[in-house]
């Protein structure tokens, strides 16, 4: 099964149950994949309540849903590689153990709990995706990579000036979004076996790296300053992913280059930016 082919988006909140299960219904889908979140470790600092309720009983609404109304269809659910917290192995592979940290971590992982109960107890079809950092262009300013592609699109229009940045410290696993679709793609085939598969390029990068190649790519002079108030509370000094088990099962591995996903990001806040000045 093709991702987009023939598709229909879910119209509706997941945190309620009627609304998911009339739709599940409707759709009689043979595949579900589950994206809806709150995905901001950030926001879950902020929103820890409603970060819960999207997330974790969100997904327990998905979940039941399908167990009545589509029991043979395959649930993907969009699980996280911060579920490890500050994991012992590096790269960290599925049988790391679990020690999430962030609300959202913490979340992600009791939706997987959740989903993994109905595997075993209803014999639900379910694939776990723990996908690592991904980015791309039209990431939202509410994460790093997009602040920082959306604050230069503004410097270039003014002719330089300052990069607000948090924790540059940090290592990162880094795979491209489209790379990541093309993932999820192979993971809805039935020939793939149910379980949980990291989803991660297996490189790791320091964000001082990030930063300094998207100020090579700007088209004015940019200086980098730190922001305390864009630190978090619990920000993981390495997250790094082992995505063999997935390579093995599907044949996946990433293609797009770093420095490809940094400019498309760019570029896209470049237009972005643009319209927005000339709307106003």
């Amino acid at each position: 099964m093709e991702l987009g082919e023939a598709a229909v988006p879910f119209e509706g909140d997941v945190r309620a149950a009627d609304d998911v299960l009339a739709q599940v219904r409707e759709v009689t889908p043979s595949a579900v994949v589950h994206l809806a979140a709150v995905s901001s470790v950030g926001d879950s600092w902020r929103r820890t309540a409603e970060t819960w309720r999207v997330n974790t009983v969100g997904t327990v609404n998905v979940v039941e849903a399908l167990r009545e109304a589509a029991p043979e269809a395959r649930l993907l659910l969009v699980s996280t590689g911060e579920v490890y917290g500050r994991a012992e192995e590096h790269p960290t592979t599925e049988a790391a153990p679990v020690v999430p940290l962030s609300p959202y971590a913490a979340s992600k992982a009791a939706a997987e709990l959740a989903a993994g109960q109905a595997a075993r107890s209803a014999s639900l079809d379910v694939v776990v995706a723990r996908a690592f950092q991904h980015e791309g262009p039209g990431r939202g300013e509410a994460f790093a990579i997009g602040s920082w592609a959306r604050q230069i699109a503004e410097l270039e229009l003014r002719g330089g000036g300052e990069l607000r940045v948090g924790n540059l410290a940090a290592e990162r696993d880094i795979t491209d979004v489209r790379d990541v679709c093309r993932a999820y793609r192979l993971l809805l085939d039935s020939v793939v076996p149910a379980g949980t598969y990291n989803l991660a390029s297996g490189r790791k990068v320091a964000l001082s790296e990030v930063v300094a190649q998207l100020v090579e790519l700007a088209r004015c002079p940019v200086t980098v300053e730190p922001d305390p108030t864009r630190l978090r509370p619990t920000d993981l000094e390495i997250v790094w992913g082992d995505a063999s088990k997935l390579a093995a099962a599907t044949g996946w591995r990433p293609e797009i280059p770093l420095r490809q996903t940094l400019a498309d990001a760019l570029d896209y806040a470049r237009t972005a930016v643009s319209e927005k000045v000339t709307n106003t």
